[in-house]
């Protein structure tokens, strides 16, 4: 009987040796292949890193991972359990050979394609989690945040060492934060409510108070419910619009055009597809915050200074108009400057102050302009240069505006140096922040309330006298440089979905039409 039960363990373990001898000739003679030439193709499946994957077996001296006794073989189903939770997150399941691996029946998992597709799979994975799945300079120039790299051959490592399952390393990839764990719930539970029909308004003229038409009736359906509605415009059509626009970050002004339709009409996958995006662009960004830093969320017109994951200070900010947009980067606030001169951006001499100068200088000159001639040492009055002979082409000169009232940059402004010529600042345009979209500016950043940024900066940098003197210092009308000892990292983002002070997702109108490009290309597969 001994005899007997020694010899089915010989020929067990022999079995074993010789499938797993067998799956290393094959992982060898496909590498050896792939080295004379061959494609790196592998059941129907093109792999994305089979450079990686030639070093990853052939340091393994071209042993299984996942087949036969390979040291991840018991964790098959925690690989295909993290790509198909990946899909939840708004990835691409294509991108993870999802079908091939999934299709395959428990028998040919131990196939050589199974293997060299799942260790593939593991290295996507790993990138995407972390970098994203696609890159964002190749969709969006303005985008200059570089995302995070991670070798994923450092977590296979991991992975083959026994350091912890393979759904938790892959799992502690995702970015670690509350806003983007509340995208990824909301995003389950939009999908949950099923197939839900949204009443559609068509597009077509302004829709107005007073106004009647099948257009109007269908907008009482949509807002008010189904009924037997009237075709007129009327008082309470006009309040529905206004609470509608407003929970939507919408202008509240009871008109019904562009803007609201693309919002009112958005179906459940819409929804998704601008929560994709949003996710998306977290993998963009950085796993590791700063304890105190400033973010701007240029989508949603606001900013947030974040100590210790709290808010220390909200405020409205006007962004850049649609065709000046706001860039996207991240920089720290370096120094301080009260009472300002503005000395404007070559772009914006050229093309908005420059035609104004050759046509009539002296409006620009009440405002405080003034040129430093090319060549020429000190500032004149425009009024005393003559301007018929400048052009954008023979443009040399330095065009500032005085400190004052009327200054564009208002009373201060938050200097954080960039190639982008961004930055943080006061305003005379007070009006503006009555409005709830505000894409106004050319590209810098206009605070609503910058002498509580002001303050609270100095604060922070340990000079809480001159955060008292602050008013005073602005009062005084010198021009004051305050350089930081402690510069204060700053983010300018752009998110159409997010957490409110509230804690609840809310989506804003998609200003520069970014999202559709993030989200054919998610769809389309990755270019990572």
């Amino acid at each position: 009987m001994e005899r007997s039960l020694a010899s089915l363990i010989v020929i067990l373990s022999c079995s074993a040796l010789t499938a797993q001898a067998t799956t290393s000739a094959e992982i060898r003679g496909f590498f050896e292949g792939l080295d004379a030439g061959a494609g790196p193709t592998i059941g129907s499946q093109s792999l994305h890193h089979p450079a990686r994957l030639s070093t990853i077996y052939r340091d393994r001296d071209h042993q299984p991972i996942w087949n036969g006794n390979g040291p991840l073989s018991g964790q098959v189903d925690a690989l295909l359990r993290a790509i198909d939770v990946s899909t939840s997150h708004g990835l691409n399941g294509g991108d993870y050979h999802h079908r091939a691996l999934t299709a395959l029946p428990g028998g040919d998992r131990q196939s050589l394609a199974f293997e060299l597709l799942a260790t593939d799979a593991f290295l996507r994975q790993v990138r995407h989690r972390v970098s994203g799945a696609v890159s964002p300079r190749d969709l969006d120039p303005d985008w200059h945040i570089v995302p995070d790299e991670i070798d994923p051959v450092s977590v296979l490592d991991r992975a083959l060492a026994g350091d912890g399952n393979v759904f938790g390393l892959l799992d502690g990839l995702w970015p670690d934060s509350d806003d983007y764990r509340r995208l990824v719930e909301r995003r389950a539970r939009i999908l949950s409510l099923g197939e839900i029909e949204i009443l559609q308004v068509p597009g077509g003229p302004l829709l107005k108070p007073g106004q009647s038409g099948d257009r109007v009736r269908l907008l009482k359906d949509r807002l008010l419910g189904p009924d037997q509605h009237s075709d007129l415009f009327d008082a309470e059509l006009k309040a529905a619009v206004v609470d509608f626009q407003t929970s939507a970050g919408l202008e509240p002004d009871g008109i019904v055009g562009a803007a609201t339709l693309e919002v009112m009409n958005a179906s459940r996958f819409s929804w998704i597809d601008r929560i994709d995006a949003n996710l998306e662009r977290w993998r963009w960004l950085p796993r590791h915050e700063p304890d105190t830093y400033v973010r701007v969320n240029i989508a949603a017109f606001s900013l947030r200074v974040i100590q210790s994951g709290e808010d220390a200070l909200r405020m409205d900010v006007i962004v850049g108009r649609p065709y000046r947009r706001t860039p996207v980067f991240s920089e720290t606030i370096k120094y301080l400057v009260f009472n300002p001169y503005w000395n404007v951006p070559f772009k914006l001499a050229v093309e908005d102050k420059l035609p104004d100068l050759k046509r009539d200088p002296a409006p620009l000159a009440a405002l405080g302009f003034e040129v430093r001639p090319a060549g020429q040492d000190r500032f004149v009055p425009v009024t005393e240069f003559d301007w018929s002979e400048v052009t954008r082409g023979n443009f040399r000169h330095l065009l500032r505006q005085h400190p004052g009232p009327k200054n564009a940059l208002g009373q201060m402004k938050f200097m954080l140096p960039n190639d982008h010529a961004v930055y943080l600042h006061d305003t005379p345009s007070r009006e503006l922040f009555g409005k709830k979209e505000r894409g106004f500016s050319s590209g810098c950043i206009r605070l609503s309330r910058p002498l509580e940024l002001a303050k609270w900066i100095l604060d922070y940098d340990g000079r809480p006298e001159q955060a008292q003197r602050v008013a005073a210092i602005v009062d005084g009308g010198e021009t004051t440089t305050v350089y930081l000892r402690k510069p204060l990292p700053t983010y300018l983002v752009y998110f159409t979905a997010f957490t409110d002070d509230t804690g609840e997702v809310v989506f804003r109108r998609d200003l520069y039409q970014r999202d559709a490009a993030v989200v054919a290309a998610l769809r389309a597969g990755s270019s990572t």
